[in-house]
């Protein structure tokens, strides 16, 4: 009973420290997740830009 008291005294729950965490994690994989999707666009328009170029100078030398 003391941890019950001891847990409302606080004004949280035994669950908000836990979900504080999961929520703290879940937030930084959003924000690498979204970081490393923008660099791979980036990469991919990058190539697909130098395969075009590639393919036109290809069809400018026939």
């Amino acid at each position: 009973m003391s941890y019950f008291e001891f847990v409302h005294n606080l004004g949280i729950h035994s669950w908000d420290i836990p979900a504080l965490i999961v929520t703290v994690i879940l937030v930084i994989m959003i924000l690498v997740h979204h970081r490393d999707q923008k660099k791979r666009l980036n990469d991919f328009e990058d190539d697909l830009d130098q395969k075009i170029q590639e393919i036109r100078e290809e069809v400018a030398e026939k």
